[in-house]
């Protein structure tokens, strides 16, 4: 990978992944910010992935500094250069630890080393003490994206990639359940389309419904377009998500969902994520979500609307 100064700083080189490893923020964090405060504003390829640039990362680094002196996110991304390098100035001198432990880096050993019953307990562990939403965020989301970057550089083989696919399901299953039980709110309809066989996003997905007191009904991934709207009517739940991967994004993609879009009522909500929704180029009535926090608040409101009425 390029370091800073290896290239025209005005390029945008760098993955969202590349990013996160050099800033120490998650990609979920990246994206909420860019989101929510308009920085960082990366460049997008044809395939849809982000691109930053040399002063992205920069920058990046200096905010995770002054946020770690105790300043808020809100407060500091919109400063200008000069500002935010004052704050920096002005700040006591700090003792660094001379040892540090990376939990990602544990956690992607025991991937390679396929040492499945430590990837559970250890993912466990990390939920307990993290939490629901943060396990998503800090260990689900960036491990997922460092396994797939690995695979994908020949790091490592599929047998890796099945098997911590398949510890990962059986740790989000295991922590929604206690929701799900409680759960009141809208029902939530959760699969992917034909062809696409990973089902992580899925269980994701089902997680962040039932923390935010909706009824996931995971129907897993390759359902055909007319069993979902057969699913749907039997059900009559109240939106439906579809998770669409980097492999199976595209035009054809884009067809099934519109095909969706017509077998079913236009006031049902249907709702498209992962990294391929958006290169599929979606019809209208397909809402694209950048992130499971976009679920998440749509629950919640969905909640909130049940409750009054």
């Amino acid at each position: 990978m390029k370091t800073l100064g290896d290239h025209n700083a005005g390029e945008p080189v760098w993955t969202i992944g590349a990013v996160s490893r050099a800033t120490g923020l998650s990609p979920h964090v990246i994206r909420v910010w860019q989101r929510r405060y308009g920085f960082p504003s990366p460049e997008r390829k044809p395939s849809g992935h982000r691109l930053f640039r040399d002063s992205d990362v920069r920058r990046l680094r200096r905010i995770v500094q002054a946020v770690a002196l105790g300043h808020r996110p809100g407060q500091v991304i919109q400063l200008p250069e000069a500002r935010l390098e004052a704050i920096l100035a002005d700040a006591p001198p700090r003792q660094e630890p001379t040892v540090s432990f990376d939990p990602m880096t544990r956690l992607f050993d025991l991937v390679r080393q396929q040492r499945g019953e430590e990837i559970t307990s250890t993912l466990l562990q990390d939920a307990s003490l993290l939490g629901p939403l943060n396990f998503l965020e800090k260990r689900a989301i960036p491990l997922i994206e460092r396994v797939g970057e690995a695979w994908a550089a020949g790091e490592i083989g599929v047998r890796h990639e099945h098997l911590f696919a398949e510890r990962l399901e059986d740790v989000l299953r295991t922590l929604r359940l206690p929701f799900e039980r409680a759960a009141a709110g809208p029902r939530v309809l959760l699969t992917t389309l034909p062809g696409e066989a990973h089902a992580l996003g899925l269980q994701m997905a089902a997680l962040v419904v039932a923390l935010a007191g909706g009824r996931p009904e995971v129907l897993g991934p390759e359902t055909p377009i007319a069993e979902i709207a057969l699913a749907w009517q039997a059900g009559q739940h109240d939106a439906i998500g579809i998770s669409v991967s980097a492999a199976s994004g595209g035009p054809a993609a884009g067809a099934m969902l519109g095909a969706l879009r017509r077998s079913l009522p236009p006031s049902v909500p249907i709702f498209a994520g992962g990294r391929g929704a958006r290169p599929s180029t979606p019809p209208a009535g397909i809402e694209v979500v950048e992130d499971l926090g976009t679920i998440y608040d749509w629950c919640r409101r969905a909640g909130a609307r049940r409750r009054a009425g």
